[in-house]
């Protein structure tokens, strides 16, 4: 806000070589070939550097990904999609670098274009070695007698379009090579150490070799969890130059070649019994991997785990197709996975509660699961760990209000009361309820006793927005009994730690804070050793105080932090402790409703959302400032996604939305005062009893913003409108049948 942070951009670095990309202005073709002579004429400019320059393998994010979709870092004898990476200019200023690379003249056969994830699987292959474009596929565990005790079945169709993360900052890096062929990195992102392991595994390099540090990273969501291919490529042409080099992204560039997210088509059924209790539920989920597979085809296996959401199903026959077009590659974004599955499931309740004659809220009260009804596996094969699901959906109806009238009974005779007046104004209000997953891969953490009686924080996790240093830093204040003033945070260099896991999947709170948490006990526990020994006193009588470790009912006995630390050093090791911690049988599994309420102008289809409420059970509450920001900024995305973005190709392949002003992202005056609560249900798995916060806006809310537009309109025969509820969509989807 003060304009007083360095991100990446702002390190100086003036001896860096600048770099500017070549990329494809075709969506699919064969590479005849690159000129590069003009370009390496012009003023400034030290290198052009093509695929046989680098001469590097072609490759994989994720290591399930088929070998035969393997991505080259720059192009060699194809290209598939706008905006690959063709060549690259490296010159001394960026002006030079990007007249340079205007004029590196490439030379393309085009071939069709693949834009259509729903014709992919017939499409001619776009990679050799492969019989089709599809590159996953899972159909096992069908149930073909699924809905044989259904009265009545429930299928809709539930498009997710492509999205972009949209970061505040687009991407950049600075690298340069060190004496024992090695690399010194600056790079945003979202963990060093996630940077670290891509670019030894690109380059064939031990990875001690490589230090990786962020500064400030204006905001990541899932799209900064693994290196740009372009950070990638840039520390190649460092090595291949021996000199330090840089490279700064445009907006354009982010919005068109960062991984999308989303981009994945639901197809569900749900069977229902007499008593609308569900007693089946089917699901085709068919994912756009893009042009080189990246994380698109993983999401659908957490899809697939969360299928039966908060409710009791008894059985689900679960099936995906993850195919490749020549479209930018898909990878996480905000959830990953789980809001698109969310959607189907929340938006099948929605209709299938019409069909029935029952309210939306009843039909999800007669299925959601009791608290006493947790910790077994689910169909999906999660154990949810805690919660009260129907107690968050009641707390959404009592809290969702519209122009003086609270609750959710007071909003359904105002309805009627506009759909009576016959204006052009109609009311409608929508619920979804959720269930997630979190990430729960190992976490390491160290907390450290310095010499002048200081906290030392660090960890793996890395934060760019998500108040680490004040939720993590509590924890360990909490925990040794110190001012929280006391503790500093420290992340983003792998140095600072052995491995670390970055942050995304809602996973810092649990696992990095857990890991924090476990060391600064362990902490405890020495310190304790060596102040009974500085005491002369028996270890059950020494308690924590404000000054450090005393004995039980002797204030004036006490031993200080810095002193601590100082016999720690003349016993020969720090007062340092270090954890790796890992989940056992599954992490905590944050839940709740959210509910909307919007104005529909039916004259001109415009959307005007009056009321968001988020009710989340993020376990254990650390930081309640924060995590009701993160409430804000998921519930945000999610609305974005409701009513403004979408990533979107003509039938050529060419970007159509590579700007703000084309790609719609909501701000504050498109938003209104979010009315955000918390259930603060502790899980019984997590270290610190914390859930998970930050994904679950955008899991949730763009379901509940669509059932709300829906429900304006159900009276005047709409089922459905696809994301986003774009005034041409709603408009249209209003008019009268012919």
């Amino acid at each position: 806000m003060r304009g007083a942070t360095a991100f990446v951009r702002d390190l100086p670095h003036t001896d860096c070589l600048h770099l500017a990309f070549v990329r494809s202005i075709e969506a699919h073709g064969d590479l005849l070939g690159i000129d590069t002579s003009a370009a390496a004429t012009q003023p400034g400019v030290a290198a052009v550097v093509t695929a046989a320059h680098l001469a590097l393998p072609p490759f994989r994010f994720f290591d399930p990904i088929p070998e035969p979709f393997a991505r080259p870092l720059l192009a060699t004898d194809r290209v598939r999609f706008v905006g690959e990476l063709v060549a690259v200019v490296a010159a001394d200023t960026p002006a030079h670098a990007v007249d340079a690379a205007e004029a590196v003249v490439v030379e393309v056969a085009p071939r069709p274009a693949v834009v259509d994830p729903r014709t992919a699987a017939d499409a001619p292959p776009l990679f050799d070695n492969t019989d089709s474009n599809v590159v996953m596929r899972y159909d096992k565990g069908r149930v073909e007698d699924l809905f044989e005790l259904a009265a009545h079945v429930e299928t809709g169709h539930y498009p997710n379009q492509r999205l972009c993360s949209a970061p505040m900052e687009p991407s950049g890096v600075i690298t340069r090579p060190t004496a024992d062929g090695g690399l010194d990195v600056w790079a945003t992102g979202q963990g060093p150490h996630v940077i670290r392991h891509e670019l030894a595994k690109a380059l064939g390099l031990d990875e001690a070799l490589i230090r990786v540090r962020s500064a400030a990273v204006g905001g990541g969501f899932g799209g900064r969890h693994s290196a740009p291919v372009e950070v990638l490529v840039t520390a190649a042409v460092a090595r291949h130059l021996g000199r330090p080099v840089r490279w700064d992204e445009t907006r354009t560039e982010n919005l068109a070649s960062m991984p999308h997210g989303r981009a994945q088509d639901h197809t569900v059924s749900i069977g229902f019994d007499d008593d609308g209790r569900i007693v089946g539920l089917r699901v085709h989920n068919l994912a756009d991997c893009g042009a080189y597979p990246h994380f698109g085809p993983l999401m659908p296996f957490m899809s697939r785990k969360l299928a039966p959401g908060p409710y009791r199903v008894p059985r689900v026959d679960y099936a995906w197709t993850a195919v490749a077009t020549t479209t930018n590659p898909v990878g996480p974004y905000r959830g990953a996975g789980q809001p698109e599955v969310t959607n189907g499931l929340e938006r099948t309740i929605d209709t299938a509660a019409r069909a029935l004659g029952l309210d939306p809220l009843e039909l999800r009260r007669r299925n959601l699961l009791r608290p006493d009804e947790l910790g077994v596996p689910t169909v999906g094969g999660l154990t949810y760990d805690s919660g009260d699901y129907a107690a968050a959906l009641d707390r959404a109806a009592e809290l969702i209000g519209y122009d003086g009238a609270v609750g959710y009974e007071a909003l359904r005779n105002r309805q009627a009361e506009l759909r009576a007046a016959g204006g052009p104004a109609l009311l409608g209000v929508g619920f979804a309820c959720y269930v997630s997953y979190v990430d729960t891969s190992p976490e390491h953490a160290s907390v450290t006793v310095e010499a002048d009686g200081s906290i030392g924080v660090r960890c793996g996790t890395f934060s760019h927005g998500q108040s680490h240093a004040t939720t993590i830093g509590d924890v360990v204040a909490a925990e040794l009994g110190v001012a929280r003033e006391a503790v500093r945070y420290l992340d983003g260099d792998s140095d600072g730690t052995p491995t670390g896991g970055g942050t995304g999947g809602s996973r810092s709170a649990q696992m990095g804070g857990g890991a924090a948490l476990l060391a600064a006990r362990a902490v405890v526990e020495r310190a304790r050793a060596i102040a009974a020994s500085l005491l002369e006193a028996n270890p059950d009588d020494l308690v924590l105080m404000p000054a450090g470790i005393g004995v039980v009912g002797v204030p004036a006995s006490v031993v200080g932090w810095d002193r601590l630390a100082a016999a720690a050093e003349a016993e020969g090791r720090p007062l340092t402790e270090s954890v790796d911690h890992k989940m056992e049988g599954g992490g905590a599994h944050p839940s709740g409703t959210h509910a909307s309420v919007v104005e529909v102008d039916v004259e001109t289809g415009q959307v005007r959302l009056v009321c968001h409420v988020a009710v989340d059970d993020c376990g254990t509450v650390l930081n309640r400032a924060v995590v009701e920001g993160q409430q804000h900024g998921g519930s945000a995305a999610g609305i974005g996604q409701a009513l403004f973005e979408a990533f979107t190709y003509d039938p050529d392949g060419t970007p159509r939305t590579v700007t703000f002003a084309d790609y719609l992202v909501p701000s504050a005056a498109e938003l209104p005062s979010f009315v955000t609560a918390t259930m603060d249900i502790a899980s019984p798995v997590s270290p610190t009893g914390a859930k998970g916060i930050g994904e679950n806006g955008a899991i949730v809310a763009p379901t509940a913003v669509q059932n709300a537009v829906v429900d304006a309109l159900a009276h005047l025969g709409v089922s459905h409108i696809d994301l986003p509820l774009t005034p041409e969509r709603v408009w249209r989807a209003a008019q009268p049948s012919a």
